[in-house]
């Protein structure tokens, strides 16, 4: 009858673990609309275009980061619909270029919200930190409940 109690009271503290975790992940999860990949980058996508409308296929995409101009951090070509995607990871204003023969197309885009200050979960070292103590305390609960068991062995044998 002890045994029963001593497990059952541990399920329902490991139930009660998980729980607590998993309110803790939806309360610093962010909005959808705010939502980034692992390392804080954004994908921005672009549509380049003639003075005519017509897709920019095919063209030579330069992209710059913010407060640097002079060298582009990213180089591609852009797909049939003058589409183009690229990363950027930092927040500010960023600006592409798009070549062809005879037309140069550019945009300038925003990203990030202008008055947002990253905060301290959106650290990867942080995220990775919660995931190992996370990891260590599914390690010790499984430690405890194979020493509960071995005990209970050796009582009955």
């Amino acid at each position: 009858m002890w045994l029963c109690h001593r497990v059952h009271n541990s399920g329902r503290r490991q139930a009660f673990v998980v729980v607590l975790a998993l309110l803790a992940l939806l309360v610093a999860a962010p909005a959808p609309s705010d939502a980034q990949s692992l390392f804080g980058e954004h994908y921005v996508d672009v549509q380049f275009a003639t003075r005519d409308g017509k897709p920019m296929a095919s063209a030579e995409v330069l992209v710059f980061a913010p407060g640097k101009p002079d060298r582009p951090v990213q180089v591609g070509r852009t797909d049939k619909d003058g589409k183009f995607r690229f990363e950027a990871d930092e927040d500010g204003f960023w600006s592409a270029e798009a070549h062809t023969g005879t037309e140069i197309a550019r945009v300038t885009i925003r990203v990030g919200h202008p008055d947002r200050q990253p905060g301290w979960l959106e650290s990867p070292y942080v995220i990775l930190g919660l995931l190992c103590a996370l990891l260590a305390l599914a390690v010790v609960f499984r430690y405890l409940r194979a020493r509960e068991r071995a005990r209970a062995r050796s009582r009955r044998g």
